[in-house]
């Protein structure tokens, strides 16, 4: 019950004494006075919640909550996510390593047969050769323009 509503409701029930006997100046002058400070705490209620400033100051209390809220999401999305990441990482990393091994094996077994006089394995040796050599080739040539 707000303030307004009290100093009505003891009205009605200061009425309802009344009506059994009169009364004296004082009192009718404290029940002035207890209505008017009941009403103006009602009047002060309602202008502070009609207040632009106050109105501000709440919208900006409410849009700071807002974005902590948001920010406090994020952050767990933005780790969650991250989580994800390093186990596809991790993932990737062995499957590459694994597939490093076995060319490195290819690559052994292919130079041991070439050595041995296996021309298959000297041409594919050959072609390695010639793609390694056109890689370095064409990162130093990246690399110039890149410094243009």
């Amino acid at each position: 019950m707000t303030s307004g509503q009290q100093a009505g409701a003891s009205g009605t029930e200061d009425a309802g004494a009344a009506g059994s006997g009169s009364l004296s100046p004082e009192q009718i002058e404290e029940r002035l006075r207890a209505q008017r400070e009941a009403l103006a705490a009602s009047v002060d209620e309602f202008a502070s919640r009609v207040d632009p400033r106050t109105q501000a100051k709440e919208a900006g209390e409410h849009l700071r909550e807002q974005a902590s809220a948001k920010a406090e999401h994020l952050r767990e999305q933005a780790t969650a996510g991250a989580g994800r990441l390093r186990e596809q990482a991790e993932a990737g990393a062995g499957r590459l390593r694994e597939g490093a091994r076995r060319w490195a094996e290819q690559a052994e077994e292919t130079w041991e047969r070439a050595k041995q006089g296996d021309s298959e394995a000297s041409s594919k040796l050959a072609k390695a050769a010639a793609v390694a050599g056109g890689v370095v080739t064409a990162g130093i040539v990246l690399t110039r323009l890149a410094r243009r």
